[in-house]
């Protein structure tokens, strides 16, 4: 619990700034700078893998909805975890989204690098990563009403640049330059679903920031299915144009940083390109303050649980923010900005984030075993056939990104399970009963 001299977090968010942080969080630009490598493994068929990706998703969004509405704490799904299946368990989800969120950090640094390279050559990488990164950190840590300003306007150029592109281009496409549709195959086509899942992280800042909604919150769970509907809609939309006003082989032997330009100056001319990189750039701003909400929040909840050191949540008296949280993501970021292994990254961050989708799914139904009294004013609908079809979904999609991540993704993976192993044991199963009181304990019987 948060000392007076610490502060505390304060409730500014309404639906809009939320729904905004959340969209704005998925979409990013990675439709625009990673479209030729994805294609390569998927072919037309990622089309197919971002709606199997979306309907997994929202099975998924569901459940992290009905647990919300029933633990509206700071933390997310290291508090449902925790709850459900016990300190260990929630811990391991925990520290598993930490390097999500680690990875996503510096892979949105990176794609703002590119962009800025493509327009000004003479800058280098490193100088623009770290000048964005600690731009974002500073806004951040001023506060998150000022965050969800700045997301609402960039939110709102962004869907606006895309929604023009694809309507302009859907008149453009020709069927046949989606042959062959299944250009890696079926397997490729599967292989990017845990990718693209990866692609709609972000309707988990509502629980990561619920503490900071002040609407109901049976109200705001509501926008977790409904974001990721949303941005499906602008992946399917940005993936077709894409990939059919031109052979779609083109984008895959590009040489662009942002190959989704050529097909934009097919469609819109001279000023295609212009409209992307605006759309792009307030899609990695929007993604980069979004994540910036979302892991910072993660990083409190697990510092007040007294399984990540009790600084991490910290929460600043003027500003009422998690400042040391976030100072700690603005290195990460920096990072990002000399190391460019994008793919890499973001295939570490997919398996991380699969595995704890099927944490928090398995907690759904745990609970409802454990608690059955337990208020829950949403529920999911459906239930138990949903939630046991997000688990089959986000255990497939994590079997699939450790087949096709490279062996220093698995070696990278493998070391930071190994680490917290060693932590957990080392540290936390040393540091006492969780901080929060009876209603989070009951969930450490686990331990």
């Amino acid at each position: 619990m948060n000392t007076p001299e610490q502060g505390s977090l304060r409730k500014t968010l309404g639906l809009v700034t939320l729904f905004t942080l959340m969209c704005g969080a998925m979409l990013g630009m990675a439709w625009a700078t990673l479209i030729g490598q994805l294609l390569a493994f998927a072919g037309p068929a990622l089309i197919l893998s971002v709606i199997i990706g979306a309907v997994f998703c929202i099975f998924i969004g569901l459940g992290y909805a009905e647990l919300s509405s029933a633990l509206p704490k700071v933390g997310g799904e290291h508090v449902f975890v925790t709850r459900a299946l016990g300190r260990g368990w929630g811990f391991g989800v925990g520290w598993l989204l930490v390097l999500a969120y680690a990875a996503m950090m510096p892979g949105e640094v990176i794609i703002f690098s590119q962009v800025v390279k493509t327009l000004a050559p003479s800058i280098p990488v490193e100088v623009t990563g770290i000048v964005v990164a600690l731009f974002f950190g500073l806004v951040n840590i001023i506060g998150v009403q000022l965050s969800a300003l700045v997301q609402l306007v960039f939110a709102a150029a962004l869907f606006t640049g895309m929604g023009v592109f694809i309507v302009a281009g859907i008149p453009h496409v020709d069927m046949a330059n989606l042959q062959p549709f299944f250009g890696g195959g079926v397997a490729g086509m599967l292989a990017m679903v845990p990718v693209i899942m990866l692609a709609f992280m972000g309707f988990d800042i509502l629980p990561q920031a619920v503490e900071e909604v002040k609407a109901p919150v049976k109200k705001a769970v509501l926008l977790i299915p409904l974001s990721i509907v949303f941005v499906g809609v602008f992946y399917l939309g940005s993936f077709f144009v894409g990939a059919g006003v031109q052979p779609w082989t083109m984008l895959v032997e590009s040489t662009n940083p942002v190959p989704i330009l050529e097909p934009a100056a097919t469609v819109l001319g001279s000023a295609g390109p212009m409209i992307i990189i605006i759309a792009g750039v307030m899609g990695l701003i929007t993604t980069l303050n979004g994540f910036l909400v979302g892991a910072s929040r993660l990083m409190v909840g697990m510092a007040q649980d007294n399984v990540l050191p009790r600084s991490l949540g910290a929460i600043n008296s003027r500003f009422g923010t998690p400042h040391v949280a976030i100072a700690c993501l603005t290195v990460l970021g920096i990072a990002g900005a000399f190391f460019q292994q994008l793919l890499l990254i973001f295939q570490i961050a997919s398996a991380a984030i699969a595995v704890s989708y099927l944490l928090v799914s398995v907690a759904v139904i745990a609970l409802r075993r454990k608690e059955p009294g337990l208020e829950r004013p949403y529920r999911v609908p459906g239930y138990p056939w949903i939630t046991i079809l997000a688990i089959l979904g986000s255990l497939g999609a994590f079997v699939m990104a450790l087949m096709f991540v490279d062996a220093v993704g698995l070696y990278i993976f493998a070391a930071w399970v190994l680490l917290g192993v060693v932590y957990y044991f080392a540290y936390v199963r040393r540091a006492g009963s969780l901080s929060r009181g009876p209603e989070a304990t009951a969930g450490a019987a686990g331990r």
